[in-house]
């Protein structure tokens, strides 16, 4: 059944689109298998604008992955514009929890409890971001409404603590569902193909990821929940890719010179020589020149501009270079003001299977728990450290080198040698301990030039206090998890790492700290308007759940009520 208006309304006039008419397709009438399509696909959704509103213009920036490399959108220098905050929103109510909530009911009354399992983890993974976007979100009161003759006209939110107790409880009970056997689940399972086995290690590896979260407000908690997740298995060597050739948007939105490779992670990899670093993305696509400079007129080999060498700042392909951080950047198509759009590009097509979760991040979780507990395991921080970052690195290669090499050629540069990354470059790349992070240098204006933000290096020192072993995991980690954004702020908000740039200009400095960034995105315009009360109501419990409110509540400075600032790291 379709959610009202209240629940399914759209960010801003632009993003109409998306929700012309939610009652036009009865999701029922669809086949079966069609039904479980949606939320699958949708968990890194496949529609352009709806992608926009998601996490590129917001979450993509503050994970440390990306950029908006124009100045046409404020959001990257913390002005939160509410018309672009409710696309997680969105994403979740009508492409998720539309579909996920029915499909298992409805799989559970015919017995058929391992698709139900499917669809619970979905629903699990997507509301753990949803509700890290937002705080309070509505949960309950949708599931208690369908069991209402009619739909009521308003939705009540839930704390942000009880929605990490019904996401615990909804992974135990799709781990139970999940010893099922019921014929047909690959037909449809464009995550697993069908492994009902790698569905269990998602579901654990997400009870560690949120035991992991809620350190610092329920250790009791996260200590039960972490052991559990490990005891039972995590990933270890699959990632999980929705490989079913639908459109990898992330391309689209770099096609539209409306996200850029960020300065951060670009930073990190280059201060690391990382071997993944062309995988990810390209040297800078154009020659970077003066901003007086004129070309030739004449054509080089490849039909592109010749330009005086005087003229020539950076030479095309010379460089891996990332957008700096909430700057002034000046418009999209701003010719030679606003060159940065030539700046680094993302290393991969649009039939790129899109992300879901990596088996290196289960090994980097495993390490922080090892960290925290020396009895969750057998094995040591440094061997789950380690292997966290070789199984990173393989399957990245495996993954992308392919899109990759396509990427590079695309963009008339010279392809890097993909056989260099290879067992001695892993080994080289884990034993390095004087090699770390670089700085940023703009090629135009040094008052945009960062220093680096750190020295850790990525050789274990087992003789290192527990804050800094936390800073080398988390960073890694991150590094291992791109583009996964959603992750990376979680991380970045509970952690403080890894130790991104700061924006060089703050549009709201009373709200958000410089320092720290958003600590949460503001909630939609139409709720606001048709389900006033009940938002309001949720502005109350994000505030009682805060360990700091800024401004109204509903603003990019208050933090989630596992994000303390009251409390450490240990």
């Amino acid at each position: 059944m379709a959610l009202p208006l209240a629940l399914l309304g759209s960010c801003t006039g632009d993003f109409e689109e998306l929700n012309t008419n939610p009652y036009e397709i009865d999701p029922e009438e669809l086949p079966f298998e069609a039904q479980f399509s949606t939320p699958l696909s949708f968990s890194y959704p496949t529609h352009q604008n709806l992608f926009q509103y998601w996490t590129s213009l917001s979450i993509d920036n503050y994970g440390g992955y990306f950029e908006v490399p124009h100045s046409n959108w404020t959001m990257a220098r913390y002005d939160l514009a509410r018309g672009f905050c409710g696309g997680m929103h969105e994403n979740f109510m009508q492409k998720i929890f539309n579909n996920t909530r029915r499909l298992i009911k409805q799989c559970d009354a015919a017995g058929q409890h391992d698709f139900a399992a499917v669809a619970r983890i979905v629903e699990a993974y997507n509301l753990l971001q949803y509700t890290d976007t937002y705080g309070p979100v509505p949960y309950s009161s949708v599931l208690a409404a369908d069991e209402l003759a009619e739909r009521p006209s308003s939705y009540a939110y839930d704390k942000q603590e009880d929605i990490y107790k019904a996401i615990f409880a909804q992974l135990d009970k799709a781990l139970e569902g999940l010893d099922t056997e019921t014929a047909g689940l690959a037909s449809f399972d464009s995550w697993c193909n069908g492994d009902r086995t790698l569905w269990k290690k998602i579901a654990n590896q997400l009870k560690l990821r949120m035991a992991l979260r809620i350190v610092k407000v329920n250790p009791v908690d996260a200590e039960k929940y972490a052991k559990e997740a490990i005891q039972a298995g995590v990933l270890e060597d699959k990632d999980i890719l929705i490989n079913k050739s639908y459109s990898n948007e992330l391309r689209r939105m770099m096609d539209w010179l409306d996200s850029g490779i960020g300065s951060s992670i670009v930073a990190f990899m280059n201060g690391y020589n990382d071997p993944r670093r062309p995988l990810y993305f390209t040297t800078n696509v154009r020659h970077l020149v003066k901003k007086t400079a004129e070309p030739t007129g004449e054509k080089d080999q490849n039909n592109e501009d010749i330009y005086n060498e005087s003229d020539i700042l950076i030479r095309k392909g010379a460089q891996y270079i990332g957008v700096p951080v909430g700057c002034e950047l000046g418009n999209k198509n701003g010719g030679n003001d606003n060159q940065r759009v030539y700046y680094s590009f993302l290393a991969g097509g649009y039939a790129t299977p899109q992300p879901i979760m990596f088996a290196a991040e289960g090994w980097f979780l495993r390490a922080e728990a090892k960290l925290r507990w020396t009895d969750a395991g057998q094995q040591s921080v440094k061997e789950l450290y380690e292997k966290g970052i070789e199984v990173s690195i393989r399957n990245q290669k495996s993954y992308r080198q392919s899109d990759a090499a396509a990427a590079w050629t695309e963009k008339k540069l010279t392809a890097p040698d993909w056989a260099a990354i290879d067992d001695a470059a892993i080994s080289s790349y884990i034993n390095d301990d004087t090699s770390s992070p670089e700085g940023y240098t703009d090629p135009w204006k040094p008052e945009y030039n960062s220093d680096p933000t750190t020295s850790i290096t990525v050789k274990w020192d087992e003789g290192a206090s527990n804050e800094e072993k936390l800073e080398r995991i988390i960073t890694q980690k991150w590094i291992a998890n791109f583009p996964l954004s959603t992750e990376a702020w979680a991380d970045y908000r509970r952690t403080g790492y890894p130790k991104l740039f700061r924006p060089k200009q703050n549009l709201a400095p009373s709200i958000i700290d410089t320092q720290l960034g958003p600590r949460r995105l503001l909630y939609n315009e139409t709720e606001l308007s048709s389900n006033t009360v009940e938002v309001n109501n949720a502005i109350q419990l994000l505030k009682a759940e805060s360990s700091e409110v800024k401004g109204d509540g509903d603003t990019g400075g208050t933090r989630l009520w596992w994000d303390r600032k009251d409390k450490g790291n240990f």
